[in-house]
Order: C-alpha cells, then sequence, then structure tokens
C-alpha cells in the first residue's frame, strides 16, 4: 500500500466515525464506550479514558468535588487497561451531578446574597 491509499483510509476512517455534540462533561466520558462499540469492541483503552479525563479537566474544576473525581480516575488510569461501559457511565453520572449540584448550591448562594 503506497501513502496516497494510507492517507485516504485513515482519512475515510476518521470522517466516518460521527461523535454527538457533547451537553455535558459526563456526556464526555459517555460517548467513549460509543466510540469502541463502533470500532468492534466494547472496551475503552486507559489512554483514552486518560485523554477524555483530560478534555474535561477544566469543567470539573468549577466544583471540587468533581475535580477530586476526575484527579482520582486519571490517577487510577496508570494501573489499568481498559474500562468498561457500566464504569464509565457511573463515572459519568457522578460527574454530572456533583457539577449539577455545585451549579445549585451557587445559584441558590447568589439569590440568598441578592437580597
Amino acid at each position: 500500500m503506497d501513502q496516497e491509499q494510507m492517507t485516504a483510509e485513515i482519512t475515510n476512517e476518521s470522517t466516518s466515525t460521527t461523535v454527538a455534540p457533547v451537553a455535558t462533561p459526563g456526556d464526555a466520558l459517555r460517548s467513549l464506550p460509543v466510540e469502541a462499540a463502533g470500532r468492534g469492541t466494547r472496551f475503552v483503552s486507559a489512554e483514552a479514558m486518560q485523554a477524555r479525563l483530560f478534555s474535561v479537566y477544566d469543567a470539573a474544576a468549577a466544583a471540587e468535588e468533581a475535580l477530586t473525581l476526575v484527579q482520582q480516575q486519571l490517577s487510577l488510569t496508570l494501573d489499568r487497561s481498559y474500562y468498561e461501559a457500566e464504569e464509565i457511565e457511573h463515572m459519568a453520572a457522578q460527574l454530572d451531578r456533583l457539577l449539577a449540584l455545585d451549579t445549585v448550591e451557587r445559584s441558590n448562594g447568589e439569590l440568598v446574597g441578592d437580597e
């Protein structure tokens, strides 16, 4: 296979995967098993999980508990080789819950402060 054919195949592979828009940091994590299923596997590599955790790091920094969760999970990726969908879903739900809770607490605090 020559260089042109390899480039064309890589381009076709990268354009054939459609990822839905990400609404929350948890959704960014939830998309990993979907992407893995598209490749014919149910496992998500620790490297892919690590990259996705780094991508939600800034959003998680909005809430101390969410940031702690992401930092903890980043540390755990160093000792793992793969994740399954249920683990990722649980982590995504926990992250969304922590961020939503922080947003509600801030909103309530702002309302009280305005009185």
